[in-house]
């Protein structure tokens, strides 16, 4: 007994507050939204290939109005302040979302401008600095503010999977709907922005002058897949 007594002392001491100094386990209830699991967010839409706006005295197209959606199909909603943000390809770039609230509901969609000046004069989040490789090949990769792997999309090794301006009209780089395997860095699950009639309009997010000529449906859900894919479809 004369050695344990020393010991247990020693413990007596011990100040609750103490707790406080060990290493601290995300349980994705306390940590305020902020912080996402690996595949609840998807980058849904990425308009790449800039703009077309049409006016009285012709077209104007922009290759630098540009846009990166994110879709949250968590169970739970976010705030993607401090969210990173990585484009590489030609250049190696790491964007930061700025520290002011960025909601994100279950089952909506943000999108991510350049410009607010351009056809898309309300995004969620403007970042003016953002840019994208043009025809040539890039991969996006959204991490949480804790740097956490959430989703990609692209591949540097390959030319975009789909979207592209054919010197008419431009068109966005869209998720498909993928029963499984919805993995943004492989071309099966990206198609062309479709102008398929659709029951809601899905493109109101930007100018009534760039629906014409710019296919695309910032911060809305993407427009039909009607490229054959053999993945495509819904569980119904």
């Amino acid at each position: 007994m004369r050695f344990l007594l020393p010991i247990l002392a020693i413990a007596a001491c011990a100040e609750p507050d103490e707790q406080a100094l060990q290493v601290g386990y995300r349980d994705g209830v306390t940590s305020e939204g902020i912080s996402g699991e690996r595949g609840n967010v998807l980058i849904s839409e990425v308009l790449w290939s800039g703009s077309v706006k049409g006016t009285d005295g012709g077209d104007v197209y922009d290759p630098d109005d540009i846009f990166i959606e994110l879709r949250n199909t968590g169970a739970r909603p976010l705030d993607m302040r401090g969210w990173y943000l990585e484009v590489r390809g030609v250049e190696y770039r790491t964007y930061r979302l700025p520290d002011t609230e960025i909601p994100l509901p279950v089952g909506k969609e943000i999108f991510i401008a350049a410009k607010t000046d351009g056809c898309f004069p309300e995004p969620d989040v403007h970042l003016p600095a953002l840019r994208l490789p043009r025809n040539d090949p890039f991969s996006i990769t959204l991490r949480d503010i804790d740097e956490r792997l959430i989703n990609g999309a692209g591949n540097r090794s390959m030319p975009p999977f789909a979207g592209g301006y054919d010197l008419v009209m431009s068109r966005s780089m869209e998720m498909a709907n993928i029963m499984f395997g919805a993995r943004g860095n492989y071309p099966h699950v990206w198609h062309h922005y479709t102008d398929k009639e659709v029951d809601v309009p899905n493109n109101t997010k930007m100018l009534a002058e760039c629906r014409a000529l710019t296919g695309a449906s910032p911060g809305l859900p993407n427009s039909p897949d009607y490229s054959g894919s053999f993945a495509a479809g819904g569980l119904d």
